[in-house]
């Protein structure tokens, strides 16, 4: 179905509600209106006054950016009906309000308490009504005034994020609304500024009609999340940029596009401007590759499209092992040729590609090792600083993660920067869920096509901010919101916008409007069914081996067959972080807060927000090193102690092993008694090598183990600039091998003795040397096992079925289900005891039946004649 006529249809819904009822409803309790006077979504970038600037500054050191950030006056109340009556005017008195953190989460910053809520709606009203009641509104106001450099310049109102509805006033004007929580909304506010003290306004509502797309498994907290700022621009300026890029078909050529939106803002129409481009090269000191211009006019307050292109040879192509990045510069001049502004983005060559039912980066088919990652800190709630993503994407390289799904939603344009310089393969997800009316047939809003504007416009804005980004191969329509012809939609207007990337949707499972199959917690027998059917989508899960207390103890189970099957390319953990707050008990000692602490009778889902392979404040759990362990791109196998060589499988797509060496380590009993670096043989992506160690002969010893330990560990410092994501030495990857030293057993119990065998009415015993076992004839239990006539028992052995269930355990229920275990060895009945003497000592085989259960059960006991 086209979108045009879906759109049509969507319009004759609309329509047949009638104008009355329209007019009925305010903006934030109407789906239909998510936005007034808001800017069309453009990429991310910034215009610096000259290409110094923009090659050598960032944008917070601009004289054309003004950071808002910081604290505010801020108003809060319960319910809307008690919203301060005209806050928004300059006349107002608010110096009793009290003040905020901007950004900052109002129940984090003591306005309100955090619900978390896995699927539920965090209130009881159902759409299309909005909460009334209980519904917290916030009112900011902000004083500032404007450098006078900016005169004659178009000023702009940037809030990066604001839960869950935004209203803007500027000097008593109302500017526009906004919805959708997770990316930017932008004013021209031109018009309404004063040179000295302006008074910007802000009201934000916590729950409004986009809650019902807002609906994810996280802190349920509101309020502004990222930097609000001003910029000012020339009237003529350069508002969007597109890259596209292309390669042959061997990778040696590469091709630049450009769209590039230039807006006039002037009364008159701007000729002869220029615009033009240069590529540089930052891994040789900035060297131009390639210059690109267009001379164009753009006629009286309207926007003028453009498209320049160019190729050049032998790029260096980016992926997340290598992401290799150019410099662009984008600047526009004037009739004069004089520098208006410039833009830098940094970009990526690579190509993305489903070819033979494989995700393929540059010809390559790729393998993911991913994590689904929230916007979260202990402190701040959802407001994350550049510290903490620049150490969530050290932590994820350090755990050989080279995938994260930025689950549910668009995250801070920062992480992008972050994802494109470390190389990091990202889904992006749209900020889209309604998971309460997605999991009933009946309540789904995917085939409501009143709906589908509001989806397609967070659609639109999530592609059109991250477009440039090298680092995203995947766009995802959101999670858990339903199927339907929105999706098929939204599904359809991004492969029309953006050819270059997959589009995925777990709910779609294998219909039309997905390119991948991305499910959520497949068995590892539903993914080999699922590579078994002959398919033409790639596997990938979206969501599997949930991280949540004891667990993803059989990761290695899932990789095994993603490894056998080509068409299974890995998937994304469920999740990253824990997502609790730091609180401070009554004696001040400091705990994560989840369910009820937050409040003793909101609704909560307890500690379910505690998925994380880290904590809240990043410190690994244990269950995070096996997830490096599995996930580690080097592998030895095959390892040959009497010739000493292993097979070292190199399991990167794309780089060779030559940044790491080889260390190994031999251990007897646990201490440490050789060890050496070698350096690593060339082995190629993707392929395996016979390497001999260099180790020393082994003595015979008395009953010690000996245990050899080899690693693949970074041979120096891996940067970005001057960040270090790896040091020397880290170790990439580990695997460890039992050495068959051999000792005589008769150093261990002397003379070999032969198993004696004492039999009455209650008992059988074996004897061998001076160590006994003692079976009770009537339970079959071993009772007794005595060395030299000491006792070393204090009850008898018997089978337990059951153990304390843990956190992911109590998510599946195994608390009721699988309670019949518990208790099951009082049920079992012995049927009959079975001996066999054999040349090597005493087998013994006691077998039961289950009063509890229609089955049978037995226990083997090799009594061997070293004892």
């Amino acid at each position: 179905m086209k979108i045009a006529s879906l759109l049509f249809a969507s319009t004759v819904a609309l329509s047949s509600q009638g104008v009355a009822k329209n007019q009925e409803r305010q903006p934030w309790e109407d789906h239909r209106v998510f936005a007034i006077n808001k800017l069309p979504p453009r990429a991310t970038s910034f215009g610096f006054e000259n290409k110094y600037a923009a090659l050598h500054l960032t944008k917070e050191q601009a004289t054309s950016f003004m950071l808002l950030n910081g604290q505010w006056p801020f108003h809060w109340r319960k319910s809307p009906s008690d919203k301060p009556e005209g806050f928004h005017l300059p006349t107002y008195d608010a110096s009793k309000w009290a003040q905020i953190n901007v950004p900052g989460n109002w129940e984090v910053e003591g306005f309100g308490h955090p619900i978390y809520l896995d699927e539920r709606f965090p209130f009881t009203t159902t759409w299309p009504n909005v909460p009334k009641e209980y519904n917290p509104i916030g009112s900011y106001r902000k004083h500032f005034d404007i450098p006078d450099t900016w005169k004659n310049k178009q000023i702009f109102l940037h809030v990066g994020a604001a839960k869950s509805s935004l209203d803007v006033w500027l000097n008593g004007q109302k500017v526009g609304f906004s919805q959708g929580a997770k990316t930017p909304a932008e004013f021209d506010i031109t018009k309404y500024i004063n040179k000295r003290n302006n008074l910007l306004a802000l009201q934000l509502r916590r729950w409004s009609d986009a809650s019902y797309l807002e609906s994810q498994d996280m802190l349920r907290i509101s309020g502004i999340e990222r930097d609000v700022y001003l910029y000012a621009t020339p009237k003529q300026r350069i508002y969007d940029i597109g890259v596209t890029t292309q390669l042959s078909d061997n990778y040696s050529k590469a091709h630049l596009s450009l769209d590039v939106s230039v807006n006039n803002y002037a009364s008159d129409s701007a000729n002869k401007l220029v615009v033009e481009f240069e590529l540089l090269d930052p891994s040789r000191q900035l060297q131009q590759i390639m210059t690109g211009r267009k001379t164009i006019s753009v006629g009286k307050k309207s926007q003028k499209k453009i498209s320049l292109s160019k190729g050049f040879g032998q790029p260096r192509l980016w992926n997340a092992e290598q992401p290799n990045l150019y410099t662009l510069l984008v600047t526009l001049k004037d009739t004069d040729g004089d520098v208006l502004e410039t833009h830098r983005q940094d970009i990526g060559f690579r190509e993305v590609t489903i070819e033979d039912a494989q995700l393929k980066v540059n010809g390559q088919a790729i393998t993911i090792r991913g994590v689904d990652r929230h916007e979260t800190s202990p402190k701040t709630g959802h407001v994350v600083s550049k510290i903490s993503m620049e150490q969530d994407i050290k932590l994820m390289k350090q755990f050989n993660i080279n995938a994260v799904r930025s689950s549910h939603y668009p995250n801070n344009p920062y992480w992008y920067e972050l994802t494109d310089q470390y190389g990091m393969y990202v889904i992006d997800e749209a900020n889209i869920e309604s998971h309460p009316l997605a999991i009933n047939a009946k309540t789904q809003i995917g085939n409501e096509l009143s709906w589908l504007p509001a989806h397609l416009d967070r659609t639109k804005r999530m592609v059109e901010r991250d477009k440039n980004h090298p680092s995203i191969i995947i766009w995802s329509l959101g999670n858990e919101a339903g199927e339907g012809k929105v999706f098929e939609a939204t599904y359809q207007w991004i492969k029309q916008r953006d050819p270059s990337r997959p589009v995925q949707y777990e709910p779609a499972g294998e219909d039309h409007y997905t390119d991948i199959f991305a499910p959520m917690y497949p068995s590892v027998q539903r993914l080999e069914k699922y590579a078994k059917s002959k398919p033409y989508r790639p596997g990938i899960m979206i969501e599997y081996a949930h991280a949540m207390g004891n667990s993803v103890g059989n990761l290695k189970d899932y990789w095994e067959v993603i490894d056998r099957y080509p068409v299974l390319q890995g998937g994304f953990i469920w999740d990253w972080v824990d997502q609790s707050l730091e609180y401070t008990d009554e004696n001040g000692v400091k705990f994560w807060a989840y369910g009820r602490d937050f409040h003793p009778t909101l609704p909560t889902d307890g500690n379910f927000l505690n998925n994380g392979l880290v904590n809240p404040n990043r410190v690994p759990h244990p269950h995070a090193f096996e997830v490096k362990k599995v996930y580690q791109p080097v592998r030895f196998t095959e390892f040959n102690a009497v010739r000493g060589t292993i097979i070292i499988n190199n399991r990167y797509n794309f780089k060779d092993l030559s940044e790491q060496a080889l260390k190994w380590v031999i251990e007897a009993d646990g201490e440490q008694i050789h060890s050496a670096v070698q350096p690593m043989p060339l082995i190629n992506a993707q392929g395996s090598k016979e390497f001999t160690l260099n180790l020393p002969q082994l003595l015979e010893s008395d009953a010690k183990e000996y245990f050899l330990t080899i690693g693949a560990v970074t041979k120096q410092a891996q940067r970005r600039g001057d960040d270090t994501i790896l040091p020397a030495g880290h170790e990439v990857a580990v695997e460890q091998f039992k050495l068959p030293v051999t000792f005589r057993a008769d150093k261990l119990s002397g003379i070999t003795h032969h198993v004696m065998q004492r039999n009455d009415n209650d008992e059988i015993e074996l004897t061998t040397g001076n160590i006994s076992y003692v079976f009770n004839r009537k339970t079959g239990w071993l009772t007794q096992i005595s060395i030299a006539s000491e006792k070393l028992l204090t009850s008898p052995l018997k089978p337990n079925f059951w153990r304390a269930p843990t956190d992911n355990d109590l998510g599946n229920k195994m608390n009721r289900w699988g309670s019949v275990w518990q208790g099951m060895s009082k049920s079992l009945r012995l049927e009959k005891i079975d001996v066999d003497e054999r040349a090597g000592g005493v087998k013994l085989t006691m077998s039961y039946q289950s009063e509890k259960l229609a089955g049978y059960f037995s226990v083997e006991y090799f009594v061997a004649n070293t004892g």
